[in-house]
């Protein structure tokens, strides 16, 4: 009877309601906006910018994002940052993504978990160029999404600070600002254009704000507004009659061309000046201002016709390519010789054997052969260790290639050095780059993750645990300043393109060749104040057809890295009929000068110390 009572009231204690306490909102709170749009639009393979508001009505919290991609391998980035009790910030995270609709973003305060989310993500197609749309009015040239452009409006806060961040973009058109750029944004939008961009800008009644932020680096001074201009010339355009019933009074802006600058429309309607790489383009009239009309369209893709660019950092992200371990992966130290391996193995076989055994006759001691034997093959066995270890040395080791991308007469340049790192002993290290360095991991048959974190001090990758003898590689991204000075005549007839080549800088390009789509001229060495005949003539079909001589004793095998970026980055869709029938070309209708140089400069710290650098140069430079 008493086990009874006892039961039954431990049954009753178990049973029994418990409180449960209220669980304290956290004091810090998140708001997210990725993408290039900010609602999580991004171009595979390329940054994009991901938002990021917190507020913290707390104590100091030290807080750690951390943006993991669903399906995309290798994608695993962190940002670390003080966040005082109080405090506001806003920092923009980049990320990089080859496949995926969907992403985790975890924030940990001093260790513990406070939120985490699920990001959509909207990638766009491979075969669209992608427009940006700076617009109070989103509809605002919706008919170029029926001509192979993915049209984005964007909002003006939303325009980073750092050209990598705007390299998605093929076209931005800027039709009037809500809210005044800053300097920064604005200096990135002029290097993207250098490194390439299109960048139109609309004037008109609507176009105040968007001419006031460029009018310095548009193609023509802007004058005042005039009514009731002829839309003929913009009707020749776009090849389509009856643009008049549709525009009957138009109103624009008076004009006058500037002397670097030429019109697309006889009547300067139209105006673009080249800059750098890239191209500023004017419309004299509200870029809204043709919407009603089917000519719309066909206006547009004339006047934008976006040239295609080479990719370095994306290519490598998006191919399943071997080029950076294939190319880095050169002998870092000596190995020993096959005569040397032989007289070590000729050795221990007779020490241990015949040797061994007449010693130990000779002192009528064979049964210590059960003890002298282990000791000599310990002996053998730590020599053989000891002179890996002192031909391995104790020093990291790194070699990097840098491809430099830039136009001539540009400040700026876009570098992407890929980096190979090799581990003499198996143990923990971190990487240190530049605070304005984008690092990732090429995309290999055997991918495995990286895991990097953004700072306001700079970028790291914390703690990477390498085996002795490993050897890892990585994409390092970075605006720079262009090292390269040239002056050229260049004259296009109809056997191609003629004229002198001069190198005005100080750095002695070697290996040189200029390239226009699938026709090459061999140079060789660009000597600083050597001056060179230009004639490249159209019909030959010889580039990576003709023999590219090389420089002996360098690093590198440079037609091999050429015909291999070629193959898994420049090459074209395999529908393309030209390069079926012409063989392998450049893209677009540009003349580039591909030269190298033996210069490197490290782009990464291993555990703050000293590493032996070894390392080359390829400048990719457009001239015309």
């Amino acid at each position: 009877m008493r086990r009874g009572i006892i039961l039954i009231c431990l049954l009753a204690l178990v049973l029994a309601p418990i409180p449960v306490t209220a669980q304290q909102p956290s004091p810090i709170t998140i708001a997210v906006q990725a993408g290039i749009d900010g609602e999580g639009t991004y171009r595979p393979g390329y940054w994009f910018p991901v938002w990021i508001t917190l507020a913290n009505d707390g104590a100091d919290r030290q807080v750690l994002i951390e943006w993991r991609g669903f399906g995309d391998q290798g994608s695993h980035q962190h940002y670390r940052i003080d966040l005082p009790g109080g405090a506001r910030k806003r920092i923009v995270f980049p990320v990089v993504h080859t496949e995926t609709r969907q992403a985790l973003l975890v924030t940990t305060a001093d260790g513990v978990e406070v939120e985490r989310q699920r990001v959509p993500l909207n990638p766009l197609r491979d075969d669209l160029h992608t427009l940006g749309l700076l617009s109070s009015d989103p509809a605002v040239l919706s008919s170029l999404s029926t001509a192979n452009f993915a049209v984005i409006p964007l909002d003006p806060a939303l325009i980073a600070d750092d050209p990598l961040l705007l390299a998605a973009f093929d076209v931005i058109a800027v039709r009037d600002l809500t809210t005044d750029l800053r300097l920064e944004q604005r200096a990135a939008l002029l290097n993207w254009v250098q490194q390439g961009g299109t960048l139109l800008v609309g004037g008109g009644t609507a176009g105040e704000t968007a001419i006031r932020a460029f009018a310095d680096v548009l193609p023509v001074t802007v004058g005042p507004l005039q009514r009731g201009v002829s839309v003929a010339a913009l009707e020749r355009l776009s090849g389509l009659n009856g643009l008049t019933n549709f525009v009957p009074n138009l109103t624009a802006n008076m004009v006058t061309l500037r002397p670097n600058a030429r019109p697309v429309t006889d009547d300067s309607l139209v105006s673009r000046r080249e800059v750098g790489a890239g191209t500023i383009i004017f419309a004299a009239f509200d870029l809204g201002a043709l919407r009603a009309s089917p000519a719309e369209r066909n206006l547009w893709t004339n006047v934008l016709s976006v040239q295609p660019r080479i990719a370095i950092g994306p290519g490598l992200r998006k191919v399943f390519t071997n080029l950076p371990w294939d190319q880095l992966n050169v002998p870092l130290f000596q190995h020993p010789s096959t005569t040397t391996l032989l007289l070590l193995i000729g050795a221990y076989i007779v020490v241990i054997g015949p040797i061994q055994f007449l010693i130990l006759r000779r002192w009528r001691r064979l049964e210590w052969a059960w003890i002298s034997t282990p000791l000599l093959i310990v002996t053998f066995l730590g020599g053989t260790f000891a002179m890996g270890y002192l031909l391995r040395g104790s020093q990291v080791q790194m070699v990097q290639l840098s491809i430099i991308q830039t136009a001539n007469g540009n400040t700026s340049a876009l570098t992407t050095t890929l980096v190979g790192v090799f581990a003499p002993q198996r143990r923990s290290y971190t990487f240190t780059f530049a605070e304005s360095a984008f690092v990732s991991a090429a995309r290999r048959f055997d991918e495995s993750t990286l895991s990097t974190e953004y700072s306001d001090t700079g970028v790291t990758i914390p703690d990477l645990v390498l085996d002795a003898s490993d050897f890892r590689t990585l994409i390092v991204e970075q605006s720079t300043t262009n090292p390269i000075q040239l002056s050229h005549r260049l004259e296009r007839d109809n056997q191609g393109w003629r004229g002198t080549l001069t190198n005005t800088g100080s750095t002695d390009l070697y290996d040189a060749m200029l390239v226009w789509q699938n026709e090459m001229q061999w140079i060789g060495r660009l000597a600083p104040g050597a001056e060179v005949t230009i004639n490249l003539q159209d019909g030959n079909d010889n580039f990576l057809r003709d023999f590219m001589p090389g420089v002996d004793g360098t690093l590198f095998y440079h037609t091999g890295i050429i015909e291999n970026m070629f193959w898994s980055i420049f090459r074209p869709n395999s529908s393309d009929v030209p390069f079926q029938i012409n063989g392998p070309r450049f893209p677009g209708d540009q003349v580039y000068l591909i030269g190298w140089s033996n210069e490197a400069s490290p782009v990464m710290q291993v555990n703050s110390g000293a590493t032996a650098l070894r390392g080359e140069t390829l400048y990719i430079i457009e001239l015309r």
